[in-house]
């Protein structure tokens, strides 16, 4: 694997460079289901811009592809909600690692107090 990449699965794809305000969607679908100005106003109905997009051919099956868009919102929970609205499948998602731990954080203190 080379610098900057990321492998999933047999896919190969780019990967761009998260900051704790940004997260990754990755969508896969039908050749023919791709509209970028779509998957555009989803996530700026959202309150969230496109930073990048990549579109990725799928070895495995010639008529689907890999979309990876870039979102400057860290935390992409309305968007992926959206996203299945719209019965987009959702391959999978990346987000800073502090936002991981917040959530964890957050949870430990939500059992504490449960405890109590």
């Amino acid at each position: 694997m080379e610098n900057g990449e990321l492998e999933t699965g047999s896919w190969k794809t780019f990967s761009f460079q998260l900051s704790p305000f940004s997260c990754i969607i990755q969508l896969e679908m039908g050749t023919y289901d791709y509209s970028l100005s779509e998957i555009a106003r989803i996530v700026e109905e959202n309150d969230a811009k496109i930073l990048g997009l990549t579109v990725d051919n799928i070895l495995e099956d010639p008529g689907r592809i890999l979309v990876n868009i870039l979102v400057n919102k860290s935390d992409c929970g309305a968007i992926l909600q959206s996203f299945y609205r719209y019965n987009y499948n959702i391959v999978n998602t990346f987000s800073s690692p502090d936002e991981n731990n917040d959530l964890r954080d957050r949870y430990a203190l939500l059992m504490k107090y449960l405890s109590v």
